[in-house]
């Protein structure tokens, strides 16, 4: 029976609207789960006693999605960002990002500051085929379980400790030092590398103690590191903590060469330790100070967004977002092995310095060393290591104290 003219007309209307159909959905961003954007998860401390550190996180991150989605986003695709707190609580933490994989959808997620609660949900981000791209933690561990999905964007505890025993050892030259550290993972593990890192250079531990998470009395430990009378002091702490042990060492007449890790590296701790923080050499991952011309135009363009200065945190944030981007542009897909694959291979300037990773997700980076001198009549951690980077001289803290 022969088609009528009116049928084909009809049938050759209804293909060509299938075909157009088809080529428009092909041509719209569509995401790893069919999504016209990505959602990616940020986790950290926005409140409790490191909420200056999540805010720092937080900020970065805002600035990195807008950068991002400025310039047309990745692969086409808009950037969305879900942010949760987990004030440095694994049960919190655990909980949020449950959510983040069940009810959101997230591709990656980005943190967390405190290393117990990196530790906490990298089990289930991983067992989900989630990206974790850890901007802060420096658990050693985290990138030496074999998670092919995680990768962090700062040195790790091992790194930064090494580093800073290395130039404490050949710079400074103490014959004796003590140890304080706060009693958990964090404080126990650097405790232990830097311990064994300056007895191989010959140093000699005369007293080693630590302190329970929430403590506010340093008074016993310091009287008992005082009586060791070391050469040098050795703490790993957070900034608060940190800022008190100074206070309370100067209190009963502790003036000795203090030195710690990269917890101290903000604004907010010169403040709170005043001048008590005179003479402190610590590790720092990034100084808004530094010359690199990335790492000034990522300070200009977050001081025009914040109005602030950005910390270390912010900057460690901003190398994990831009990792993600060049990874997946770099893969040309949103396959998350392919993506995990690409990360080993990416190599970018990042405002920490030149970002690139080893097998195992963990960035070579170098850190530097500073010292807390007062220019111009104003706290300043001045740069001391390494040459590339340096902007002067260590100062013996007698000399800076004036006696």
């Amino acid at each position: 029976m022969p088609v009528s003219r009116n049928l084909l007309i009809g049938l050759v209307a209804v293909i060509a609207i299938v075909v157009i159909a088809a080529l428009l959905l092909t041509m719209r961003p569509i995401g790893p789960a069919g999504e016209e954007t990505v959602k990616i998860g940020l986790i950290a401390p926005l409140t409790g006693s490191l909420a200056e550190h999540g805010l720092d996180m937080k900020q970065a991150a805002i600035l990195a999605v807008e950068e991002i989605n400025s310039k047309g986003g990745i692969l086409g695709k808009k950037i969305e960002l879900v942010i949760e707190d987990t004030a440095c609580k694994a049960d919190l933490a655990t909980a949020a990002v449950q959510k983040m994989i069940t009810q959101d959808n997230v591709y990656a997620v980005v943190g967390e500051y405190c290393s117990t609660v990196t530790l906490a949900v990298q089990p289930a981000l991983m067992e989900s085929k989630k990206l974790l791209l850890v901007p802060v933690s420096v658990a050693t561990k985290i990138t030496e379980q074999g998670y092919k999905y995680t990768a962090r964007s700062c040195a790790n505890q091992w790194m930064q400790t090494t580093q800073h025993a290395d130039f404490i050892a050949e710079h400074l030259k103490p014959r004796t030092a003590a140890m304080l550290g706060v009693n958990d993972d964090y404080g126990r593990e650097g405790l232990k590398i830097w311990g064994d890192r300056v007895k191989e250079k010959g140093v000699r531990i005369v007293a080693e103690e630590y302190f329970d998470p929430g403590t506010t009395d340093f008074t016993p430990q310091l009287s008992k590191i005082k009586a060791a009378d070391p050469d040098i002091i050795f703490v790993v702490a957070n900034i608060r903590d940190a800022a008190n042990i100074l206070k309370q060492a100067h209190e009963i007449g502790l003036y000795k060469q203090f030195s710690m890790l990269g917890g101290v590296t903000s604004e907010e701790f010169l403040q709170l330790a005043g001048d008590d923080a005179l003479g402190l050499v610590h590790v720092s991952y990034f100084e808004p100070t530094s010359k690199r011309p990335v790492a000034q135009e990522f300070v200009q363009k977050f001081v025009q967004k914040w109005n602030r200065m950005p910390a270390m945190y912010s900057a460690g944030v901003w190398d994990a977002f831009m990792t993600l981007k060049y990874a997946v542009e770099s893969a040309g897909t949103w396959d998350v092995d392919k993506v995990a694959d690409a990360i080993r291979k990416v190599r970018f300037e990042g405002a920490q310095g030149t970002i690139y990773y080893n097998e195992k997700g963990q960035a070579q980076t170098k850190v530097l060393l500073v010292q807390v001198q007062k220019v111009d009549g104003k706290l300043r951690r001045v740069i001391l290591y390494p040459e590339s980077d340096k902007e002067g001289v260590y100062i013996p803290p007698e000399r800076l104290w004036g006696s």
